[in-house]
C-alpha cells in the first residue's frame, strides 16, 4: 500500500502551503497543486491516480522528481544523544541549580509548591545544607571537565531567606573553579534586597530575574505575603524603584518575569509600564500561569486572547520595519525576537533517519540539573521533584544514566502516535507532560498533543508570512 506524503497543509489569506516533514522545510504550492494533496490527504487517493496533463500534476511531479512528498517515517523512537549520553554526563556538565531553601515569604495562587493536590511537596522549613551546596559544587567540577564555563543557579523557595550560604557558596565555587568562568543566576521576588545584596550581586556579576505580574489589582490577586496574605505589589516595585534611582548600572542588567492570568484583560496587565515607565528600561520576559498540575486550570478571556493576537500582529509589523520597535509592549518586544529567530526551526535535511525522537526535550544532567535541598537530583526547577521518574540521582550516587535516558525517549510511550505526526521535529513536550503518579505515561502525554502541534502550526504560517514578506513587500525572509 502507497504510504501517504508526509506532510501538512495549510494556507495563510495570500496562499497555500505544505510543510514537509522529511525536508523540514515550508513550501508555497499552486491551488491546482494544493487540492491534489488535500484529496490524497483527505480522501486516501493516490498521487499515482493523477495524470501528467492534469492542472497541478506537474508541480507535483518536479516537487517529487526534488525529494518532497516522500511518505518516509521514522522507524523507531531513539534520540540521537543516547549513545554519548554517558560521556556527557561524565565530562559535559555546564549547569546546576541550588535548591537553597524550600521555604519562601510569598505565597503565590499559582505557585505548584501553594497550588496542587498534594501529588508535589508543599513548601517547607527544609534548607540545603552548606555541605550539601560544597558537595554539589565539587560534583559539577568532576563532571564539567570538557565545559569551557559552567552555570550555577539559585533558587527556591526564596533564595535570598538564605543569603549567607549564598554567599558561602559563591567564595567556595570561585577557588573551586579557579581559572573557569562562572556564570551566577539567582530568581527572587526582590523584597529581601538591601544595599549589601546589590553590592555583591554587582561584585560577582550575578544575574537577577525578578518576579512582577503585572499593577497591583493583578499582582495582589496571586502574590501576597505568608502569614500576613497582604498584596506584595508594593513591596516589589519600591524595591524595583530604588535599584532604578540608586545602581543604574545594574539596573539595566536586571530582568523581570511577568506570570500572566489569561483570565485578565491583557491591556489591563500592561498598564503597568505607563503607570511605571521605567520598567520599559529593561528586559522584560513574561509567560502564562503555568497549570500543569496545578488544581486550577487557565481560562482565556476573549479579550486577552484578542488582544494577543493583535500584539502579534504589531510585531509583525516592527519585523517589517513598518512599527517602531518604541511602540510595542516590552513583552511584545520578546515575541519580535523570537519572530526573528524564526528559521532555527528549520534545519534542512533529505529525510528522516530511521531513528530519531520528537523535539521538545533538553539533555538533562548536561544543561539543566537542580539539586534539592537534599541532594537529590532532578530534571529542572520546573518539574515535579517528588516524581520517582524525574529523580535521576543524588550528590552520593551520581545521575543514573538508565533514567536520563527514559526521558529522552520518552516519546516511546506514545511511538505509534509519535512516528505518524506531522509535528514530529516540532513537538515541544518534554518528560514533565508525560509524568502521572511518577511514571511516564501515554494518556498523559497524549493530553499535551493537541497543543503542541497547534503551536508548531502557529510557527508554520508565521514562516510562510516571513515567506510573503520577502517576496511582496521586499523584506528579508528569516
Amino acid at each position: 500500500m502507497e504510504q501517504k506524503p508526509f506532510i501538512k497543509l495549510f494556507s495563510t489569506i495570500n496562499s497555500n502551503y505544505f510543510y514537509d516533514v522529511n525536508k523540514n522545510e515550508v513550501i508555497a504550492v499552486k491551488d491546482d497543486t494544493w487540492l491534489i494533496l488535500n484529496n490524497v490527504m483527505e480522501n486516501g487517493e493516490s498521487l499515482k491516480d493523477y495524470k501528467l496533463n492534469e492542472r497541478g500534476y506537474s508541480e507535483i511531479n518536479s516537487l517529487i522528481q526534488k525529494g518532497y512528498l516522500s511518505g518516509n517515517r521514522v522507524k523507531e523512537i531513539e534520540h540521537s544523544n543516547c549513545g554519548n549520553i554517558e560521556t556527557t554526563l561524565e565530562r559535559r556538565m555546564q549547569k546546576i541549580t541550588l535548591q537553597l531553601t524550600q521555604n519562601c515569604n510569598f505565597r503565590c495562587s499559582y505557585c505548584h509548591y501553594t497550588s496542587n493536590d498534594g501529588s508535589q511537596r508543599k513548601h517547607s522549613n527544609k534548607k540545603m545544607n552548606i555541605e550539601t551546596a560544597k558537595d554539589a559544587i565539587l560534583f559539577l567540577k568532576e563532571h564539567s571537565m570538557d565545559s569551557p564555563e559552567v552555570y550555577i543557579g539559585f533558587y527556591g523557595g526564596e533564595p535570598l531567606l538564605e543569603f549567607e550560604m549564598m554567599k558561602e557558596i559563591v567564595r567556595f565555587a570561585g577557588d573551586t573553579f579557579f581559572g573557569k568562568k562562572i556564570n551566577y543566576t539567582i530568581t527572587t521576588n526582590s523584597v529581601l534586597l538591601s544595599d549589601e545584596v546589590i553590592e555583591f550581586f554587582i561584585k560577582y556579576q550575578i544575574s537577577v530575574v525578578i518576579s512582577l505580574d503585572g499593577p497591583k489589582e493583578i499582582n495582589d490577586c496571586n502574590r501576597v505575603f505568608a502569614g500576613s496574605g497582604q498584596g506584595t505589589f508594593d513591596a516589589i516595585i519600591k524595591k524595583v524603584k530604588y535599584i532604578y534611582d540608586n545602581y543604574p548600572k545594574f539596573y539595566k542588567e536586571l530582568s523581570i518575569n511577568m506570570v500572566m492570568n489569561p483570565e485578565h484583560d491583557f491591556e489591563v496587565i500592561h498598564s503597568i509600564f505607563k503607570d511605571y515607565p521605567f520598567l520599559k528600561k529593561i528586559n522584560i520576559m513574561s509567560t502564562v500561569i503555568d497549570d500543569v498540575g496545578a488544581l486550577k486550570k487557565n481560562s482565556y478571556s476573549e479579550n486577552y486572547s484578542k488582544e494577543v493576537a493583535y500584539q502579534e500582529f504589531l510585531a509583525y509589523l516592527s519585523v517589517m520595519h513598518r512599527l517602531p520597535a518604541s511602540k510595542l509592549y516590552p513583552t511584545t518586544a520578546r515575541k519580535v525576537v523570537g519572530i526573528q529567530e524564526i528559521g532555527k526551526h528549520f534545519t534542512e535535511r533529505e529525510r528522516l533517519p530511521e531513528k530519531a525522537a520528537p523535539g521538545g526535550q533538553c539533555n538533562p544532567g548536561e544543561v539543566r540539573l537542580m539539586v534539592t535541598a537534599e541532594g537529590d537530583f532532578i530534571v529542572c526547577e520546573r518539574v515535579n521533584e517528588i516524581s520517582d521518574c524525574m529523580v535521576i540521582g543524588n550528590l552520593k550516587s551520581g545521575v543514573d544514566v538508565n533514567k536520563v535516558k527514559a526521558l529522552l525517549n520518552v516519546a516511546k510511550v506514545t511511538e505509534e502516535k509519535c512516528i505518524d505526526c506531522w509535528a514530529f521535529s516540532g513537538c515541544n513536550l518534554c518528560a514533565k507532560y508525560a509524568d502521572q503518579n511518577g511514571r511516564l505515561a501515554k494518556e498523559e502525554r497524549l493530553k499535551h498533543c493537541n497543543r503542541s502541534r497547534n503551536n508548531f502550526l502557529n510557527i508554520l504560517k508565521e514562516k510562510a508570512l516571513l515567506m510573503e514578506a520577502a517576496e511582496c513587500y521586499g523584506q528579508a525572509s528569516m
